[in-house]
């Protein structure tokens, strides 16, 4: 239990790390599909970036231990609590 609130910072700098590029890369792709025009291309992406960044965020907080426990569940291990 001591390590409990360096393991939750731990979780969500790495969480960070992983959804910034992500949504990233679906801003541009999203852009591309859409058919930005030239002139405002960059105004466009950031405002589907920072649209969906908290968005995913805030998902893949909620959605992270789940598919842990999931994953634990298929692979028949158990948890360290």
């Amino acid at each position: 239990m001591a390590n409990s609130k360096k393991d939750r910072r731990y979780t969500m700098v790495n969480t960070l790390f992983v959804v910034l590029p992500t949504t990233l890369i679906t801003a541009v792709l999203s852009g591309f599909m859409k058919g930005w025009t030239v002139d405002n291309w960059t105004g466009e992406l950031l405002k589907s970036w920072l649209f969906s960044l908290p968005i995913v965020y805030a998902c893949v907080l909620f959605l992270l231990p789940l598919a842990s426990k999931l994953t634990n569940k298929i692979l028949e291990r158990k948890e360290n609590v």
